[in-house]
């Protein structure tokens, strides 16, 4: 399968290795832990500008990478991620590290509780380098902040990359960490991941233990007792997952996140692609479009349409769900950033203040004919599971936007959460989808695929989207 408006922008076109290959050559002896971790930060030191990161600890790592030669030296299995730089976005609690989200009012919390996904990487050999940048409270389509600054994008300058993982997705495409843990609610994994042309995963909700991300329930903020998100929207769309250079990185994260055995067979029933069925659409149903996205998405189609099952065109791919997303979102009271922030009004920008203030004064009877409405829309739109195993949809209607959050939408000017749009809609269907580069704009800047599976069937996602990242 051939098609040269096809071109990948992933980790072949960079001299960088993914986490797979890094940890098998610490496994093997052909490389150290403490040798990978000097390569880090080499990169980091030579990227003084590009504001992935509000803490950095090699000291802390240097530590870690020396336990992992040292268990392999042992005769001992250093864990799948042995040696793998990892970094985390700054939602996410890391004990001892700085836990500000982002906020001016947070700058000076130290968290005292890691986070269980962090500790489950760790667990399997992952070097802990640092917390990334992320907008405030991680509200935002671009990443930029009063605690870590203007994060840049490290593969493709004047553009942004992305938001709210802004800071993962940078430390990831720049070499410095090579697996990265960042949040997503309503496209802050999949979008920072297109912009710098990396790939990453968005879990089924609750497969990932969400415990430790800020704020928790009553305003909770990595100090004393650890609490999951109470806002019922956020509890039950919002998700950890990872980022990295590869496919076969976001599998075994997956599964070590999850707590289980990587390497475990996945996909039961024959091999990819001719098994499955797959619907598509070009994503305009949720947002504007660029007419080379659209044509993107009917050359891919084009192209896997001879190896798949059967393939299907639905353009109204899960519009239901985003409509329904778009009225919930702002109306869902933000219980849990109301009380992380009170006592700290000024330290909070007004926007996000505003955002937050609305929110609690929804009325109750309004904010239950939403979810019901959001319910309906979302078994409407899981129906195409019943045809289909996997839908492709674009990441967004275009390539990253620029440095201010301006996305040109062939003439058309976009700005903020217009631009997730197509990630919104499946955020609310709760299937697990994987962002993987496909082809680049007219500027050369990477475009992404969403490969959705129904909820649960997140090996799917992942066995099709790998075999799409070596198809292309």
């Amino acid at each position: 399968m051939q098609d040269d408006s096809l071109q990948g922008t992933g980790p072949l076109e960079t001299a960088l290795r993914d986490a797979t290959a890094i940890a098998s050559a610490v496994r093997t002896g052909d490389a150290s832990a403490e040798d990978v971790l000097a390569e880090s930060r080499s990169r980091a030191d030579s990227a003084p500008s590009l504001c992935a990161f509000i803490q950095e600890d090699w000291d802390g790592a240097a530590i870690a990478a020396k336990e992992v030669d040292r268990r392999r030296a042992r005769g001992e299995d250093p864990g799948p991620l042995a040696g793998v730089p990892l970094s985390v976005k700054d939602v996410i609690a890391v004990a001892g590290l700085r836990l500000t989200g982002g906020s001016a009012a947070y700058a000076g919390n130290v968290a005292s509780f890691t986070a269980i996904a962090v500790r489950r990487l760790q667990e399997a050999g992952a070097v802990m380098i640092g917390k990334t940048n992320c907008p405030e409270f991680a509200f935002g389509a671009i990443t930029e902040s009063a605690v870590g600054g203007r994060t840049l994008n490290p593969r493709f300058p004047g553009a942004t990359a992305g938001g709210s993982s802004g800071g993962e997705a940078a430390a990831v495409a720049a070499g410095i960490s090579a697996l990265g843990l960042g949040t997503d609610y309503g496209g802050s994994l999949r979008w920072p991941a297109q912009c710098v042309g990396i790939t990453a995963l968005r879990p089924t909700p609750r497969t990932v233990p969400d415990l430790g991300i800020v704020p928790g329930a009553g305003g909770w903020y990595g100090v004393g007792n650890p609490s999951p998100p109470g806002a019922r929207l956020q509890a039950a769309t919002q998700v950890m997952g990872p980022l990295a250079r590869s496919v076969r990185d976001l599998r075994t994260a997956l599964a070590v996140l999850t707590g289980l055995r990587p390497g475990v067979g996945t996909l039961g029933g024959g091999a990819l692609p001719g098994n499955v069925a797959v619907a598509w659409s070009d994503g305009s149903a949720l947002g504007p479009v660029r007419r080379e996205v659209s044509a993107m998405m009917a050359s891919l189609a084009q192209q896997i349409g001879p190896e798949v099952r059967a393939l299907t065109h639905v353009p109204d791919l899960f519009a239901g769900s985003l409509a329904a997303y778009n009225r919930l979102r702002p109306i869902d009271p933000m219980i849990d950033h109301a009380a992380a922030v009170a006592g700290r009004e000024r330290l909070v920008l007004p926007a996000n203040l505003d955002v937050i203030r609305r929110s609690m004064e929804t009325d109750a009877r309004e904010l239950d004919a939403a979810f019901a409405e959001s319910e309906q829309a979302r078994r409407r739109d899981l129906a195409v599971f019943d045809t289909a195993d996997i839908v492709l949809l674009p990441v967004a209607g275009g390539p990253a936007c620029d440095v201010s959050g301006k996305l040109d939408i062939d003439g058309q000017s976009i700005f903020g959460w217009d631009i997730m749009g197509q990630c919104r809609a499946v955020t609310m269907v709760g299937a697990p989808v994987v962002s993987l580069p496909v082809a680049l704009s007219s500027e050369g800047l990477p475009l992404s695929v969403q490969v959705v599976a129904r909820p649960g069937a997140d090996a799917l996602a992942l066995d099709f989207a790998e075999w799409l990242e070596g198809s292309l």
